[in-house]
């Protein structure tokens, strides 16, 4: 379909682009790209997508806006703050541009709904945060038979690959065992906002090269250094024996199991310590942390003094972890039950999941 006037003088500083022209741009407006995950990377994705003339957009997320997220997430402001990022990133981009379709949709993706909500799309962009999440994408685009751009901060640090499973390595070839890997979400690591969104602005490129079928990033490895300015681009082999795209793989194959953790519900907890035998509760987060909120009746301790010899804690002795969410007493966790401690568990969903279950008015971040 012809561009129209309207579309000739919104997109004329890309038309003028040789690569692009008329016929280019006609190629993204035909294109339907899904952006899985509205925060710190989807942000910039989604507004770099809508604002080239992306026909169809796919936004997935869930949960609200919260304070600590508006330091890289400029899509969302003060006000918008409880509300759903999905529907504020719906509306925002139709603002930026009404031509461009819009398909919020407010769900966790797991393994059993994953492929049938990608489906419909071109092209996914991984701007997820944890690697259960990353794991389920690769797979889901195997088994699809669609070609992804994965990105991926952590403090002044980014990553960026573009992955086609079915025909080049896919990021369990890079990442063996990324189903069952444990990383610290931004919550717990931390990182700079313009570090998301540099990367953020390298995967919306690549997303839209796609779009216009010109050579991308395929095959290849970016490691982004933003503190040293160092960037290195290396090449990724697929793996023969990969579970997922390997000679004996497929998307039916399981991940790697990791060592299962023992979780304490907040309700649970919540007994717990209004009882005779309370269990030490410990709070693995920052000590700065503790000035926003903490849980009665805990103590701090320090992350790397427990995890390396116990803290000097009895090894028989009733343990609960909790940090921001459960990543980092997850990782503590592992480490306690290879020195040797026998009743340790760890607070599902953190501080979070105790704020919005029990201490409703506890400060949040």
């Amino acid at each position: 379909m012809p561009l129209s006037k309207e579309e000739l003088a919104r997109y004329s500083r890309q038309l003028v682009i040789p690569e692009v022209g008329p016929a280019g741009q006609e190629k993204l407006k035909a294109a339907k790209i899904a952006v899985v995950g509205a925060g710190g990377l989807g942000n910039l994705v989604l507004s770099y997508l809508a604002g080239a003339g992306l026909g169809e957009i796919g936004v997935f997320d869930s949960g609200p806006v919260e304070l600590s997220n508006l330091h890289r997430q400029p899509l969302y402001g003060t006000g918008d703050i409880g509300a759903l990022k999905t529907g504020l990133a719906e509306r925002r981009l139709r603002e930026l541009n009404p031509q461009v379709k819009i398909n919020a949709r407010e769900l966790m993706l797991t393994a059993d709904n994953i492929s049938a909500e990608l489906a419909p799309y071109d092209y996914i962009a991984d701007c997820t945060d944890n690697f259960p999440t990353r794991a389920a994408i690769n797979k889901a685009c195997f088994a699809l038979g669609k070609t992804y751009v994965h990105g991926a901060v952590f403090q002044f640090e980014g990553q960026l690959a573009v992955f086609s499973p079915r025909t080049g390595p896919c990021l369990e070839c890079l990442c063996p065992g990324a189903g069952a890997m444990e990383n610290q979400a931004c919550a717990e690591s931390g990182v700079m906002g313009p570090a998301a969104g540099a990367v953020a602005s390298m995967q919306a490129m690549e997303l839209l090269k796609l779009a216009l079928g010109l050579e991308t990033l395929s095959g290849r490895f970016a490691m982004l250094d933003f503190r040293h300015g160092d960037f290195q681009v290396t090449e990724i082999k697929k793996a023969p024996g990969c579970p997922v795209c390997g000679k004996t793989g497929g998307p039916g194959e399981k991940f790697l199991a990791s060592v299962a953790v023992d979780l304490i519900s907040p309700e649970e907890l919540k007994e717990r310590m209004g009882s005779g035998s309370p269990p030490r509760l410990l709070d693995l987060r920052y000590e700065w942390e503790r000035g926003l909120c903490y849980i009665k009746g805990d103590a701090w301790m320090d992350f790397d003094a427990l995890t390396k010899d116990g803290g000097g804690l009895d090894r028989g002795e009733d343990i609960v972890l909790y940090c921001k969410g459960q990543s980092k007493s997850k990782a503590a966790f592992r480490k306690l039950r290879e020195l040797g401690f026998t009743r340790v568990r760890v607070l599902a969903g953190g501080i979070d999941a105790w704020a919005e279950k029990i201490e409703k008015g506890m400060t949040r971040y």
